[in-house]
């Protein structure tokens, strides 16, 4: 009906259609209003899912690396019983320190006028949220946790906020090798590996105990790397002058006072001379650095390309007093810029190194990783110019003598870069002669 025509049809008519006009006006707008309320109430969900999903990923990407962290310290402390009371603080101490390096968005946001700025989203994990379980061969740590997050807009609809949850479970797994350890990469040293006397007593070569037989040249020293197993179980992995003997003798993992010295040296202070460990030519390996450096450069700074049991290395000769001389200045280098004071308590009474600066358990720069190989090529031929690795550990580097002598210990290991051990050379667990938990392992996410 056209306007021009409402008169001509009547006051009554006319006031009748500008009354349905009034209503149709209405109905719109509060349609519109319907509708706009609808969507900026879609908009907000959709602003408040996005920063739920987002702090979920946060969350538990903070889980994770605190799980990952307390998986490290399962391969830190030897103590002298089973109970491993300080293991289960370190595993809990790192994953609560390495959770706290993680923000989760509007999670933890400080009172109004709190004055509190630093970190106020920071992860805060309790210590009863990280579990222990010490009952596997293979021990595992689960993060289990939860935040409460603030949201933005859901709150004008009685939503203020709701709760996530991050869960990570982590454990070790053996391996032979990798590119190095947490702290550091290899250095280009090669030394040779513990053995066994006829009593089953563990020996290092140049022992002082066996000042007058320093090499493994008695009736009944055999040697019998943690790694022969399987398509391992051979020479120069296993080996002996007199007799095979039953026990795995190289340097294997503990974490048991009562075996450092009698069925491993890990932990046990000892004294690596000069004319016993070989200088290790790493240029030959696949570069993994912008240049090749120099032997003494290797020996301050490190390869970290990736080195396993089995490889056949290059060494400089032992008359190349240069080389010999170029590593004792680069590890003394090393020593001389990473100097801090050590915690004593960790150092003396659990034998893992720890500092303000280098606060993680083993992962200060004096512990370098280091290749070994069987004792016994040091008779047989002590001119060789290759020598294959049937071993390897991360040494605590004390102090460096200006005769070339090394002192420290070996720590416990946990190794960056792990490459998985091939099942040929993965036997089944053995009494004495190979068990999964004497290996060195890597960290590893289960869940």
């Amino acid at each position: 009906m056209d306007l021009q025509d409402a008169p001509r049809r009547g006051p009554g008519l006319l006031s009748s259609w500008l009354r349905i006009r009034r209503q149709q006006r209405g109905t719109i707008i509060a349609l519109t209003a319907v509708m706009i309320t609808t969507m900026l109430g879609m908009v907000s969900l959709s602003i408040d899912l996005g920063y739920a999903f987002s702090a979920r990923n946060q969350l538990q990407n903070g889980v994770d690396s605190a799980a990952l962290a307390g998986a490290s310290a399962l391969r830190a402390t030897i103590e002298s019983d089973l109970n491993m009371p300080r293991q289960e603080e370190l595993v809990r101490e790192l994953a609560i320190l390495y959770g706290s390096f993680n923000q989760v968005r509007r999670s933890g946001d400080s009172p109004a006028g709190s004055g509190n700025t630093t970190q106020p989203n920071q992860l805060v994990i309790d210590p009863g949220q990280v579990g222990v379980d010490l009952s596997r061969d293979l021990p595992q740590v689960t993060v289990d946790t939860n935040v409460r997050l603030s949201l933005l807009f859901a709150s004008l609809f009685g939503l203020s906020n709701v709760t996530i949850q991050g869960v990570a479970k982590s454990s070790v797994f053996p391996v032979d090798g990798g590119t190095g350890s947490c702290g550091s990469c290899w250095r280009p040293l090669i030394i040779p590996d513990s053995y066994f006397d006829s009593t089953d007593t563990v020996r290092y070569v140049g022992e002082p105990l066996r000042v007058n037989n320093p090499l493994p040249d008695r009736q009944g020293d055999y040697y019998r790397s943690r790694f022969a197993a399987g398509a391992r179980n051979v020479a120069p992995y296993v080996d002996t002058l007199s007799g095979l003997g039953p026990h795995v003798t190289g340097l294997r993992d503990t974490s048991l006072q009562s075996e450092m010295g009698t069925r491993t040296i890990m932990g046990k202070y000892v004294q690596l001379r000069r004319n016993y460990y070989r200088i290790a030519d790493l240029t030959t390996l696949p570069r993994s650095t912008f240049a090749n450096l120099a032997v003494g450069d290797l020996a301050n700074f490190g390869y970290c390309g990736e080195v396993r049991v089995g490889d056949l290395i290059t060494v400089f000769s032992t008359s190349n007093g240069i080389a010999y001389e170029n590593v004792r200045i680069g590890l003394s280098s090393l020593k001389m810029r990473t100097a801090d004071t050590l915690d004593p308590n960790a150092l003396l009474q659990h034998r893992f190194v720890k500092s303000s600066v280098y606060p993680a358990p083993n992962s200060h720069a004096t512990i370098i990783p280091v290749l070994l190989f069987n004792p016994f090529e040091l008779i047989r031929n002590p001119g060789a110019l290759q020598l294959r690795v049937t071993n390897f550990g991360l040494f605590y580097l004390q102090e460096v003598s200006t005769d070339g002598t090394l002192q420290g210990f070996f720590v416990r290991e946990i190794i960056a870069g792990g490459t998985p051990i091939a099942s040929t050379n993965f036997d089944g667990d053995q009494l004495n002669l190979f068990r999964r938990s004497w290996l060195p392992m890597a960290t590893q996410l289960l869940q």
